[in-house]
């Protein structure tokens, strides 16, 4: 296709040069190739250069058709309709519309009127149908043009579009990971140092050995854990589902909570299912870290129009734990962040639980359409 053009081009010019020189009058010859001259240098200066600006490819293509006008005059055998024809397709195929208009009007006019410098009155008709004929035929390669443009603008646009889809696609991974690092790790992580802590403790005040190796084993344990843990959100992230209800009911009593369900289990999809025990799970850590000998509870309630988990504590304990501090503070945005993803809502905040009124809920509800699993 990168030579096809170039070679159409070279055989027209050579079938218009031969065409015209052999109909042409033997007296009229040397006129006639000196409008074939002009013809064929207004050619190669507007139609040869792929990239050249509108105003040569306007003047170039002003003198080929002045050239066939030229020769129209000189002598009515010789084709000189073909350079005046091809320079008001190749206006309109080529130039903008206004300057097309603007050199193919004169052209034409000329051109019909070329004939009468011989007298020949009877060809103004035919030449002006041919002008005609070559004009419509501009018109519609100008159409082509247009069409093929707006088709490659488009597939441009649908480019960068996929591109900043993929490129969205990309950021909501990485983010769905960074959940998925932040909730295994510091779930597991500061449980370990609790128990580390605690055997730090008694080790700094001889505390008994069998207390000491009782904590080293819970964090020993709490790592095995951590590592199943790993290998389940493996699974979540390949899109995997799994029973929730155990999962959630293991958990609350992991961390010594009450744990109560109600309604009728159904089967969630696996991107809900891991933001109901993401979020139970942050949710134990906090009480734990934050309001230690707390009784807390677990409820899941699965409803007709919406299911939700809610975990609650009473706010006994006098003192924050020693990890009160630790974390980056990503917990509550994870999780709002993985209601917002299912079609949910998530409630933090004080709430009157215990006889004094003191307390915390964190409240996850979701629609049971976004929940369901498909």
């Amino acid at each position: 296709m990168r030579w096809a053009l170039p070679v159409g081009r070279v055989l027209t010019l050579v079938v218009l040069v031969v065409t015209t020189l052999a109909a042409a009058a033997p007296g009229h010859r040397p006129a006639v190739a000196g409008g074939l001259a002009v013809s064929l240098t207004g050619s190669a200066y507007g139609l040869r250069f792929p990239f050249a600006k509108w105003r040569q490819r306007l003047v170039g293509l002003a003198l080929l058709g002045a050239g066939g006008v030229v020769i129209m005059a000189i002598d009515g055998n010789a084709p000189g309709w073909l350079a005046a024809g091809i320079a008001i397709t190749a206006s309109f195929a080529r130039l903008p519309q206004r300057p097309a208009v603007a050199l193919v009007v004169p052209l034409a006019l000329a051109a019909v009127l070329a004939p009468l410098v011989r007298g020949d009155v009877e060809a103004v008709a035919g030449i002006a149908a041919i002008c005609g004929a070559f004009a419509v035929l501009g018109l519609i390669l100008a159409g082509v043009r247009s069409r093929a443009e707006t088709a490659e603008r488009l597939l441009e646009v649908e480019q960068t579009a996929r591109e900043a889809t993929l490129q969205s696609e990309r950021y909501a991974e990485r983010q769905r990971l960074a959940r998925e690092i932040h909730d295994i790790l510091a779930h597991t992580l500061s449980a370990q140092a609790v128990q580390l802590e605690g055997a730090r403790l008694l080790l700094q005040h001889g505390g008994e050995i069998d207390a000491v190796l009782e904590r080293i084993e819970s964090a020993q344990r709490l790592t095995r854990d951590g590592l199943e843990e790993t290998r389940r959100a493996v699974h979540s992230l390949r899109g995997d589902s799994r029973p929730l209800v155990d999962t959630l009911r293991i958990l609350a009593s992991t961390a010594g909570a009450k744990f109560e369900e109600f309604g009728t289990v159904h089967a969630l999809s696996a991107q809900s299912a891991v933001a109901f025990e993401r979020t139970v799970q942050e949710a134990l850590t906090n009480a734990r870290k934050h309001a230690p000998g707390a009784a807390v509870s677990v409820i899941v309630r699965f409803g007709s129009a919406v299911d939700e988990v809610e975990i609650l504590d009473d706010g006994a304990t006098q003192h924050q734990g020693t990890l009160a501090g630790s974390g980056g503070g990503y917990g509550l945005a994870g999780m709002r962040e993985r209601a917002e993803l299912i079609g949910g809502e998530l409630t933090t905040g004080p709430h009157p639980v215990g006889q004094d009124g003191r307390g915390y809920r964190v409240w996850l509800t979701v629609p049971r359409s976004a929940t369901s699993a498909s």
